[in-house]
């Protein structure tokens, strides 16, 4: 009979991960809830005891109990609304009970000291909340220029082969700088329907996606490269036309030199392209059509690269 014993060590593996996954889950909550009152509650609580002891060590005395109207400031620095009106609270109250049992007989002072810490906790609350909310609008502002960049992330790009689309492609073109030469081009995927009609259109999907990604890597980070519809890409390289085809017979030796795995079955790359100058008054609509044209001549002639 066959073992179990493999399935059962991976289900023991699988398991344990997940035992792992939620105690670090649950000692990260810890630790976050830990963080969220050390700051702006537990250190200031412990600075006011620091301070009363150090009146107790003077006399004992209400010297420093003045001192205790910085402690709701602190709190108001790292702490919600709420938990800085606890902090003057327990500042207001420690300086009330050690005013009794270590009073200095003049009792205006001390009513001016609890007022002093009163005002104080009072103005930190407010000063707490204003952090708050001016927190939660950059919080917000935050997400929606993280939204405003996804959604134009994903407008801009081609779900499948992560490159540019056609609009992603249009708005970096149109907005390049062309004072100097740049060649355009066309790549066309040679019989890329052969491929989707004899293995399946994963084994297409997998094709154009491996192409896009030589293509992209074979290029350099100022060339522009994207899906332009179907197995056509489009490729815009600032160089004049003479050396945008030396350019090109290089990417499509590294592109085309090896095939592209399909689970046990090798895929063959073949491209064509068709590149052409852009002329400094001339449309993209204008010279996209020239490039297409030139890589339709290619394969007329059998030519992989094909200048018009």
């Amino acid at each position: 009979m066959p073992s179990n014993s493999g399935k059962a060590s991976v289900d023991v593996v699988v398991v344990e991960d997940s035992l792992s996954d939620i105690a670090l889950t649950d000692s990260q909550a810890h630790t976050a809830a830990w963080r969220h009152w050390v700051l702006p509650v537990i250190v200031p609580a412990l600075l006011v005891a620091l301070i009363l002891q150090a009146d107790l060590l003077e006399g004992p005395k209400t010297a420093y109990v003045g001192v205790l109207a910085v402690v709701p400031m602190l709190a108001a620095v790292f702490g919600t609304p709420l938990q800085t009106a606890i902090v003057g609270a327990v500042a207001w109250l420690a300086a009330l009970g050690f005013g009794h049992l270590a009073s200095d007989g003049n009792a205006t002072s001390q009513n001016v000291r609890l007022l002093i810490i009163a005002t104080s906790a009072v103005g930190a609350v407010f000063a707490s909340g204003h952090r708050v909310k001016r927190e939660k609008r950059l919080q917000e502002a935050e997400r929606d220029r993280t939204l405003m960049e996804q959604m134009r992330y994903d407008a801009t790009t081609d779900i499948l082969t992560g490159a540019l689309n056609r609009r992603g492609l249009v708005m970096t073109l149109e907005a390049i700088d062309r004072s100097g030469p740049i060649t355009v081009a066309v790549a066309d995927c040679d019989d890329f329907k052969l491929v989707n009609d004899r293995l399946g259109h994963l084994a297409g999907d997998r094709y154009l996606k491996s192409t896009a990604l030589r293509l992209t890597r074979a290029l350099s980070e100022q060339d522009i490269i994207g899906r332009w519809g179907g197995d056509e890409f489009l490729i815009a390289l600032p160089l004049p036309l003479e050396e945008a085809q030396i350019v090109l017979e290089r990417v499509n030796h590294q592109v085309t030199h090896d095939p592209v795995m399909n689970d046990s079955e090798c895929m063959s790359v073949s491209l064509t392209f068709g590149a052409t100058e852009w002329a400094a008054d001339e449309s993209l609509d204008s010279v996209v059509s020239r490039a297409d044209q030139a890589m339709y001549e290619g394969k007329r002639s059998n030519q992989r690269i094909n200048v018009g």
